[in-house]
């Protein structure tokens, strides 16, 4: 053969083929090597040595979502393996298959979706976990005060519990889905600023606080501008439990004031003092998410009948006057600022003024007088009642400091507390109330 090969003149250059083939071939042999290629739904997740550590992860991933949920999981990517012939340094060691894989492996399993009006808001590993976050809902409003007994607690809209097939990562814990049922979600609304608005109004109106409409907005004062635009966010939860309670109260009866007029007299003379009376009060509230949307009262019985108050009036007497009382006769405002709400706005039901102000402002005693209450008082909040005589009480709310007490003595235009926004009130201002001969009047009628 070498012969014929050396008779043709080839025999060299096949040697030196040959010789370049060995030579690329342990060239090859040192750099690159037959490796296993992983693809997840047609993408390379990584280069393995072989398929076996990849199948073993994969079993161990679907085995630890079992262990934590109970049931089977299950792969719901496509896998697919191809051998290839790749540089060595591009094959992943075993202990980094784990790492590729999270990227891009999508599971699947067994849940339990909480579904409020028909529409799914989240899904639980099981149906005992899902119907303990709803007793966990229910347990958080079922408390009574000690006078009250629960009659009856449900949700506001339709809930049930569907078993569903879902992707592994929308399985959340139970607190998780405690969390979410409860925050609900945050419906933006653009809100443009008109004449007269104070951060506060514009709070009570949407049900919102003023320092979440400042903390959307970025706001670092409270003026605001007409025509200026607000991003308003009102949270609303995704179920809503009410609750109906019954219970017992003592309140108190207020006492008239009869006027006898006797014009042969020059000043007043009160004649015989009132007396509070007492009833005890069988009611039945009803409560959304722990606030009371509706009293309804079942019976009434009268402990102490209240005393009339019996004034002998020889001449018109202006109101806070009477001998002793230490008015003046005239009140006067007991905080500066632009008045938000007017006396019997709300459809009536409001019993005063709301005055704008910034918590800590002074306020000030509309009159002399002595103080009657100084304590907190439900949804009035920290709150001052002053008795200025002749049957005048002035009331001021909200507060977040008082600084008098019960049976002091003060004086017209006296700091006696500070503003706040304690009790239902959605912002910093002054609820001011005036109250003559047992009833609330309109306050502008009285200022001067």
């Amino acid at each position: 053969m070498r012969e014929y090969l050396s008779g043709k003149g080839l025999f060299f250059p096949l040697l030196a083929l040959l010789v370049l083939l060995t030579v690329v071939g342990g060239w090859l042999g040192a750099t690159r090597t037959i490796a296993c290629a992983v693809y997840v739904n047609g993408k390379l997740v990584c280069v393995a040595r072989d398929e076996a550590p990849v199948k073993r992860e994969i079993n161990k991933i679907c085995e630890a979502g079992k262990r934590e949920l109970g049931h089977q999981v299950s792969i719901q990517s496509q896998v697919e393996y191809k051998t290839v012939l790749v540089p060595r340094e591009s094959v992943v060691k075993d202990s980094q298959i784990p790492e590729f894989l999270a990227r891009r492996m999508n599971l699947k399993t067994t849940g339990f979706a909480i579904v409020v009006n028909g529409k799914t808001v989240v899904t639980v590993g099981s149906r005992d976990i899902a119907r303990q976050v709803l007793d966990d809902l229910k347990a958080k409003y079922s408390s009574c005060k000690p006078e009250e007994k629960l009659v009856s607690i449900a949700f506001a809209e339709k809930v049930r519990v569907k078993e569903t097939e879902v992707p592994l990562s929308q399985v959340v814990s139970r607190d998780k889905a405690l969390s979410i049922l409860e925050t609900g979600t945050d419906t933006p609304l653009i809100y443009e600023v008109k004449e007269g608005d104070s951060l506060w109004l514009i709070a009570r109106r949407h049900n919102m606080h003023v320092v979440d409409i400042k903390a959307a907005n970025r706001l670092e004062g409270e003026r605001l501008e007409p025509g200026q635009k607000l991003t308003l966010y009102a949270t609303e939860p995704f179920i809503n439990v009410l609750t109906t309670v019954q219970g017992n109260r003592t309140e108190k009866i207020p006492y008239h004031t009869r006027v006898i007029t006797d014009r042969s007299k020059s000043s007043v003379i009160v004649k015989q003092e009132g007396k509070e009376g007492e009833k005890r009060v069988t009611y039945r509230a009803t409560r959304k998410n722990g606030s009371t949307v509706e009293v309804e009262t079942i019976a009434e019985k009268i402990v102490e009948q209240a005393v009339d108050r019996v004034i002998v009036k020889g001449q018109r007497v202006r109101i806070a006057s009477s001998r002793g009382g230490g008015g003046s006769g005239i009140l006067s405002w007991p905080l500066f600022g632009h008045i938000n709400s007017y006396f019997g706005s709300r459809g009536g039901s409001h019993k005063g003024v709301d005055i704008d102000g910034k918590t800590g402002d002074p306020i000030r005693a509309a009159d002399s007088g002595r103080v009657v209450f100084a304590g907190r008082s439900g949804g009035y909040g920290l709150m001052v009642e002053i008795n200025h005589g002749n049957g005048v009480i002035t009331r001021y709310a909200h507060c977040s400091k008082l600084l008098v007490g019960v049976g002091e003595r003060v004086s017209k235009g006296e700091v006696i507390a500070r503003v706040g926004s304690t009790g239902r009130s959605t912002g910093p201002h002054l609820h001011f109330e005036v109250i003559s001969q047992g009833a609330q009047r309109n306050p502008l009628k009285y200022l001067r």
